[in-house]
């Protein structure tokens, strides 16, 4: 079976500046796979290049064996995408939002399928309240019950915790492990380094240009006393700037 995601020499420039650097990795279908790195690391690009947002100026995409592209319509049934900014809508309950995304995705009776995930993700007591009256993390997970409403294979979340408390980012993790134990690959980009801990193999990125992809217990056995990821990183970083 093909990966869920493949990436070779992908390049993505805007304007002068070169957002994404011939990157090439791979998802594996199952597993969690993280994009690490700062601001600017080329994270975001990466992700909207898989959902067809975005054509690479060189190199080659595959999503699922697909060209997200040109058979963009084709992976939007199979695709689930949180962006960093997903728009839920204040004036609407949490019902009626899963309701919406529900329709927007073509979904029909999608009454069961947003009660489950309402329990799953404890959402069930709030659900005739306004969007706009969540918590920050209630708010992210109603976000990720309207990225799950038409049951996506492959979900592509970008920073989905960036901002989110800490308990909040824990009940969101367990939500991920939980989804991932029913088969749905995951890909998510983070600048959090525990959180690249938790993911099967990692991609480590820095100015549009991949350090590193490999698991992470490997990559910290790549340095002497097996050091935390964040090291690794940083060396990385440093190995690579002194090369220019």
């Amino acid at each position: 079976m093909s990966a869920a995601i493949q990436l070779s020499g992908a390049v993505r420039r805007y304007g002068a500046t070169t957002a994404l650097d011939a990157v090439t990795f791979d998802v594996a279908r199952g597993e969690m796979f993280g994009l690490i790195g700062s601001d600017g690391a080329g994270k975001t690009t990466a992700i909207r290049l898989m959902c067809g947002l975005l054509r690479a100026d060189a190199g080659e995409v595959r999503v699922l064996g697909r060209d997200p592209v040109r058979e963009h319509r084709h992976l939007t049934e199979r695709v689930g995408y949180l962006s960093q900014r997903f728009s839920l809508y204040g004036d609407l309950s949490v019902d009626e939002n899963v309701a919406f995304f529900a329709e927007i995705h073509g979904v029909r009776r999608y009454q069961a399928r947003r009660d489950e995930l309402l329990s799953m993700t404890q959402l069930a007591p709030f659900r005739r309240r306004l969007a706009e009256r969540l918590s920050g993390g209630m708010k992210q997970k109603l976000a990720l019950v309207c990225t799950l409403v038409h049951e996506p294979e492959l979900l592509l979340l970008d920073e989905p915790t960036t901002g989110v408390d800490p308990v909040s980012r824990r009940e969101f993790w367990k939500l991920l492990s939980e989804l991932l134990s029913r088969g749905i690959t995951i890909l998510m980009s983070t600048p959090y380094l525990d959180e690249a801990e938790r993911c099967t193999r990692v991609a480590l990125l820095h100015e549009g240009r991949l350090l590193a992809s490999d698991e992470p217990s490997r990559l910290r056995a790549s340095m002497p006393g097996s050091p935390p990821l964040e090291d690794v990183f940083i060396s990385r970083i440093a190995a690579k700037d002194g090369t220019r």
